[in-house]
């Protein structure tokens, strides 16, 4: 037991403040708790705003689907229309339509690929991939077309039901994938 001499005596203003400080003590424990979350809360959202915020000020490849081909690609109901390019020597020269024709629908299609040259009808069988103008491909071949090389032209593509026209690249054979291509 300690002497009542060393413990010093306590007024009653110093033992209220006593009390008030151990009551607001025990009341600070749990808002404090509250403040520390709500605290990392906001500075959870924060970073997270930070990092996301990079997409509204930085453009998204993923969002413009750019073609790295050579040719142009398009649709016709379920005839999917990939790479066409047509090849030629020089404006003069027969022109060869290269591309892939692919049935993505249950019954066969006919294609009938127009130019201002003429037109070739291609069938396209359901669930299958034609080559149009490879060595293993079918050949569609244009003669009077008048085309340079390093132009545009117009080819249509028709089905039974959808009609669309694709600017074409016209192409010569100075690429080494189409050298043997060109007729």
């Amino acid at each position: 037991m300690i002497p009542a001499a060393v413990i010093p005596a306590e007024g009653p203003t110093q033992r209220t403040a006593h009390r008030t400080a151990r009551r607001s003590a025990r009341q600070s424990g749990p808002r404090r708790r509250v403040r520390r979350r709500a605290a990392a809360a906001l500075v959870g959202v924060a970073v997270l705003g930070l990092l996301t915020g990079c997409d509204l000020l930085a453009p998204q490849d993923t969002k413009y689907i750019q073609e790295t081909a050579d040719g142009v690609n398009g649709d016709i109901g379920p005839i999917f229309i990939g790479n066409a390019v047509l090849l030629t020597q020089q404006s003069s020269s027969p022109a060869s339509l290269v591309a892939t024709l692919v049935n993505q629908g249950e019954s066969s299609e006919e294609v009938r690929i127009v130019t201002e040259a003429g037109s070739e009808t291609v069938t396209v069988k359901p669930a299958e991939s034609v080559q149009l103008g490879t060595a293993d491909g079918q050949t569609v071949t244009f003669d009077g077309l008048n085309a340079a090389p390093g132009s545009l032209a117009d080819v249509t593509f028709q089905t039974s039901t959808v009609t669309e026209t694709l600017q074409v690249p016209v192409l010569d054979g100075s690429l080494p994938q189409y050298q043997d291509l060109v007729p």
